[in-house]
């Protein structure tokens, strides 16, 4: 699929992100992820840094929404610079309240290269019983 601006590519790469996560949508998550991703935050009081296949196989041990419900998330930022983007989200998913900061590459320049997310590091602001953070 074509996108006008890599702008609008980095945005329906988070837009994956979200269907894949909240929906439970392995298809989606592996489309949007680069197969070598890390995903690294603190959950309350665990540090967890691991490969994308331990982030699929934890989503897909959680309790999803059901397709096509509705998402509750604010894309607050898109930078792109030549083949490097951060995506600075707000969602919130299994019952939690993130801020994720996508770190994406892409694959190659010009419209045909493919953007994917190579590192996804998040905060949770709350949920799950886990004390409100700042």
């Amino acid at each position: 699929m074509g996108f006008a601006t890599d702008h609008d590519a980095v945005r329906a790469v988070v837009v994956d992100y979200l269907e894949g996560m909240c929906w439970g949508d392995e298809a989606k998550l592996r489309r949007a992820f680069h197969p070598g991703a890390l995903q690294v935050g603190h959950f309350g009081p665990v540090y967890e840094f691991f490969p994308l296949e331990d982030f699929i196989q934890w989503v897909k041990e959680e309790e999803t929404a059901p397709e096509g419900s509705p998402i509750v998330a604010e894309l607050l930022t898109v930078e792109v610079t030549g083949t490097v983007a951060v995506a600075k989200l707000t969602d919130t998913c299994f019952g939690t309240d993130f801020t994720d900061y996508l770190v994406m590459v892409k694959d190659r320049p010009g419209p045909e290269g493919r953007w994917q997310i190579v590192t996804k590091a998040y905060h949770v602001h709350a949920g799950r019983g886990l004390p409100v953070a700042g």
